[in-house]
């Protein structure tokens, strides 16, 4: 059975590691690691004892696995029911990363995707552990996120294809949480109409769009991030560009 995926990668991802000492790593990837937590959980948490608040996953159906700078969540079947709680998680994690915490691309495809998971520890304290997903829906979703040429989130036509055939008022399921536009790709790859990208924000005014504007360019550069190179800074611009076509609101 096909899956429907989400696949994520931070932008970045190498200046960070090279730039920062181990235990800076470790506190940021944490955080990172409570984003995606977060996501999956739809914002819903329970109260830790030491900790603060975490996220609640016990009602989740999706799947995930975060290995260096790459996400995967994934569904357990190609269902509407699966599409859609996939995709709320998806744009919760996504709304955070980008104008947050940590820029990321991503792609959400429908095809195969298996995963295997195995651990093993010997007496002597050696391991051997298996964590692996792998399948034409994994490459599919890397190859378009791997070309898109900004902090976003692109759907695939496949997938808006799949439901319509199936009587779903896709538009409508889509309305709270993404928008057709015309991606930027990097040249000579390209989409040649508007494609479904996950929303930044659920709306926008002239102040809170000067405000999360400040936030993600601030973001492309923290953490030591080199923001100045050439594609960094298109990156950037066209990930504001996409902000600013969000809906207004009052």
């Amino acid at each position: 059975m096909k899956k429907l995926i989400a696949y994520f990668d931070y932008l970045g991802f190498k200046d960070f590691i090279e730039k920062n000492d181990l235990d800076f790593q470790i506190r940021i990837m944490n955080n990172n690691f409570r984003d995606i937590e977060d996501g999956i959980a739809h914002g819903e948490h329970r109260k830790s004892t030491r900790g603060g608040y975490v996220a609640d996953l016990s009602k989740s159906t999706l799947n995930a696995i975060n290995f260096s700078d790459t996400i995967v969540i994934w569904s357990k079947d190609d269902s509407l029911d699966s599409f859609l709680e996939l995709i709320k998680a998806s744009f919760r994690f996504n709304h955070r990363s980008v104008t947050m915490t940590f820029p990321i691309r991503g792609m959400i495809v429908l095809d195969e995707l298996e995963s295997v998971a195995f651990n093993y520890t010997n007496d002597v304290g050696g391991t051997y552990n298996i964590n692996s997903v792998f399948g034409k829906g994994l490459v599919k979703a890397h190859v378009q996120a791997e070309q898109q040429q900004w902090a976003g989130t692109v759907i695939s036509e496949e997938v808006i294809d799949k439901f319509k055939s199936e009587g779903v008022d896709i538009d409508q399921v889509l309305e709270p949480y993404a928008q057709r536009y015309k991606v930027p790709y990097k040249p000579p790859f390209d989409i040649p109409y508007e494609e479904y990208a996950l929303k930044l924000v659920t709306g926008i005014n002239d102040e809170f769009f000067k405000n999360v504007s400040n936030g993600i360019t601030e973001n492309f550069s923290q953490y030591n991030k080199d923001a100045t190179h050439t594609s960094t800074q298109e990156k950037l611009a066209n990930t504001i560009a996409y902000l600013g076509s969000h809906q207004r609101v009052d």
